[in-house]
């Protein structure tokens, strides 16, 4: 019988994964990304600068680990949002009454953390262009509520629709992220509410 021990498998990781990087992503969105510096994510995270590395990498790979996180978190609130809303015209002002519920909140009104990475980095990280990936998913959410809130629109005018207030979002966005006031957030909405009326006679 041999008496040698097993070697070892490596030192178990004292973290929680989703936790440090829900630390780091209220650091990225307070700071920006060229503000924050390694030194403050080992602050924030609580984790030694060598584990840091071996864990995510980077501080590049890092924020794209971060900046995935984020998006697939608000794709999914834009999805219960989406189911929320229900059919038809009202299901598209139902929809707009509860981002707005979202926008004048507290986290809301810091605006998109996507927003802020894209102005800050022109959209891209090395092996990510997140902002053609927040776009495309994005705009995936708001032509869902468009087929439902018009199923008998013809395509190109679902097209059209889904365009339009995935413009308007994003551009919102923008607004609430420059730290726009509840009363500005909800005259721009109601401006959106308006077009979305018209809908209903084409």
């Amino acid at each position: 019988m041999s008496t040698s021990a097993k070697a070892p498998i490596g030192r178990p990781r004292l973290f929680d994964e989703e936790t440090v990087l829900a630390s780091l992503t209220a650091l990225f969105w307070r700071q920006g990304y060229s503000q924050t510096s390694i030194s403050d994510i080992v602050e924030a995270s609580g984790v030694h600068k060598p584990s840091l590395y071996r864990t995510f990498g980077s501080k590049e790979e890092l924020f794209a680990k971060v900046l995935r996180r984020y998006l697939a978190e608000r794709m999914a609130m834009f999805g219960t949002l989406v189911a929320e809303a229900g059919p038809g015209i009202e299901g598209v002002h139902r929809f707009l009454d509860l981002f707005e519920v979202d926008a004048v909140s507290e986290q809301g009104r810091d605006g998109c953390l996507m927003v802020m990475a894209s102005n800050e980095l022109r959209g891209r990280l090395p092996g990510y262009d997140f902002s053609v990936d927040y776009r495309e998913q994005m705009r995936e959410q708001i032509q869902a509520l468009v087929r439902q809130g018009c199923p008998e629109a013809e395509e190109d005018v679902v097209t059209a629709r889904t365009d339009l207030l995935t413009t308007y979002l994003l551009g919102l966005h923008v607004v609430m992220r420059a730290g726009a006031e509840p009363a500005e957030i909800h005259r721009y909405l109601h401006a959106m509410h308006v077009a979305v009326d018209d809908w209903r006679s084409r």
